[in-house]
């Protein structure tokens, strides 16, 4: 008995995740269908892209709460490229350029002026959301090029071009942070980083380069959303801050920085998309689903939190 328990507490997750999955498909019709599935996860992809993006930046005990606005910032910029006779993949770079700009400033404002990167991305991001209101009055924008839209809704061999792209990122991040010597001083700057400095490692090329990422992960995200709606809407980041930050705590990201996988953050957002799914599936009112929606998501955060410090706590040494 005693052994089960362990199992159950130490597998916790994986086993909730199951139990989910298959109360879902018991219980709601198509849910477990291959084309649901492969629509859940174009869903998730721009939650996906934020958290990746996100998860660095939390592993050096910061956070990016200008993604929001950034992506609708950047998003825009391209959109009234396009729409302006520019060819789609020039307009496109220009966006993804403004992102990594964008970032590259909060990295600045946060190693240089040594300003709270909460303080910073806020500010930066309310800024990017402005300056896509500005843009166009305020208004959407839409009629992109059938090459554009088929980015964000088109698949190649029955599997959606935004899996691929999700598929894409979440690679190369996990090769970036767990085979080289960059992931490597990622990881230890959140863990120490004094031991960091005294090693003679440059925190501040760090802290550039994670929260450029963050802005251009951002960025790719608000474009493939303008692509998957054939529209760029002004405040079309929403609150894509918090989702991203949820799914990369729900994926075991340590807000106390220096522990944290890539791959996990895409297992938290495709657990958000799926909740969201089943509750539509299900004929939820769009407003009691962020209620419930949020208050499973805080369960599930509370839960992981408290199984991580419990394991933490048995693992020291006295």
């Amino acid at each position: 008995m005693n052994k089960a328990v362990g199992v159950v507490k130490q597998y916790w997750f994986p086993l909730l995740m199951a139990v989910l999955f298959l109360g879902g498909g018991a219980f709601i019709p198509y849910f477990l269908s291959p084309r649901n599935l492969l629509n859940v996860v174009r869903q998730s992809s721009i939650i996906s892209l934020v958290a990746y993006g996100m998860t660095m930046v939390i592993i050096v005990k910061g956070i990016d709460l200008a993604v929001g606005g950034m992506m609708s910032c950047c998003a825009m910029i391209s959109g009234l490229l396009m729409l302006g006779q520019w060819p789609m993949i020039p307009a496109i770079a220009v966006g993804l350029v403004t992102g990594i700009v964008l970032g590259a400033f909060n990295g600045m404002m946060v190693q240089k002026l040594e300003v709270p990167a909460f303080i910073t991305t806020l500010v930066v991001g309310q800024v990017a959301g402005g300056i896509a209101l500005v843009l166009n009055n305020g208004r959407s924008i839409g009629g992109f090029p059938k090459s554009y839209v088929f980015i964000g809704n088109g698949s190649i061999l029955g599997i959606p071009i935004s899996n691929y792209i999700t598929l894409v990122f979440v690679i190369f991040c996990t090769i970036l942070m767990a085979r080289t010597r960059l992931g490597t001083h990622i990881y230890a700057l959140g863990g120490n980083d004094v031991v960091v400095r005294q090693q003679g490692i440059s925190s501040a090329k760090i802290n550039y380069f994670v929260f450029s990422f963050s802005g251009f992960c951002a960025a790719s995200a608000g474009i493939l959303l303008s692509a998957q709606l054939d529209t760029v809407h002004p405040t079309q980041g929403g609150n894509y801050q918090l989702d991203a930050v949820a799914a990369c705590v729900i994926g075991g990201v340590s807000m106390a920085g220096g522990e944290g996988k890539i791959y996990m953050s895409l297992v938290g957002a495709l657990v958000i998309g799926f909740l969201r799914n089943a509750l539509n599936l299900l004929g939820m009112h769009p407003f009691y689903q962020n209620v419930i929606v949020g208050v499973i998501i805080i369960l599930i955060v509370a839960v992981s939190i408290s199984s991580r410090q419990r394991t933490l706590e048995r693992s020291r040494v006295f």
